[in-house]
């Protein structure tokens, strides 16, 4: 207290701008509905937009009082002075107000990253392995063969539940057929099969190895996509337009 009164002696202009800017921010903050931020719920857009309306509005109002108090020279230079002061103060007022909560960002960052989470995939699409496209689709060759190592990591084009893992007669060598409603994904030729019937997998797992099995002149993998049982080109879905 014996300070303050020391400080209005020598610096009146001080202490009248220090309790008018303390009145204007504690009026602004219901204005402007500060305190209510703690309770509502709002996307990262509007608060963001809100928060600089508030800050241009209340800085406005900051500088219209600040010049009224202001009535001669070294008034003027002192209220300099008090600027980052009170902008301080008024940040404070935000942060207080949780208007600024990282919080609550990381709150709606991950709800966001959550949902996304969710949403399954359905459909076959992208490629299951990199490497070179060594044969296309075309009659009398159901699918796509991608040239790889053996040993290369094959990925499932979308979510499913393997109904086929292990040798198949048919010139397929080992195979792995996912499938997913009217969707079903063959990966022929594996060295290794990691999973079993029964299983789920999403896209994206691995759900073999590329080998050289079956009817192979080389180390490859061949993939198929068919929809209610029939073979359909899968070049658009895998490799794009």
């Amino acid at each position: 207290m014996r300070i303050l009164c020391v400080i209005y002696l020598q610096y009146p202009p001080l202490i009248l701008e220090w309790v008018i800017m303390t009145n204007i921010i504690s009026s602004v903050s219901p204005t402007y509905n500060l305190s209510a931020a703690k309770t509502q719920t709002t996307t990262a857009n509007s608060s963001t937009s809100e928060i600089l309306s508030s800050f241009k509005d209340i800085f406005s109002t900051m500088m219209a009082g600040s010049g009224s108090s202001s009535t001669d020279q070294s008034t003027s230079g002192i209220s300099d002075m008090m600027t980052p002061l009170l902008m301080i103060m008024l940040l404070e007022k935000l942060v207080e107000s949780q208007v600024l909560s990282p919080t609550e960002n990381q709150a709606t960052t991950s709800t966001v990253q959550g949902v996304a989470n969710q949403v399954s995939k359905n459909a076959p699409s992208g490629r299951p392995v990199g490497g070179v496209l060594t044969q296309e689709f075309h009659p009398g060759h159901n699918g796509l063969d991608f040239g790889v190592p053996v040993g290369t990591k094959i990925k499932a084009t979308m979510d499913g539940n393997v109904t086929y893992a292990g040798w198949n007669d048919q010139g397929y060598g080992n195979l792995v057929i996912v499938e997913n409603g009217d969707y079903k994904t063959y990966y022929a030729h594996l060295s290794s099969i990691p999973v079993a019937v029964g299983d789920s997998v999403a896209a994206g797992a691995t759900i073999g190895l590329s080998g050289n099995t079956g009817n192979s002149t080389g180390p490859h993998l061949h993939y198929e996509i068919r929809q209610n049982g029939a073979v359909v080109d899968p070049t658009t879905l895998t490799l794009g337009a």
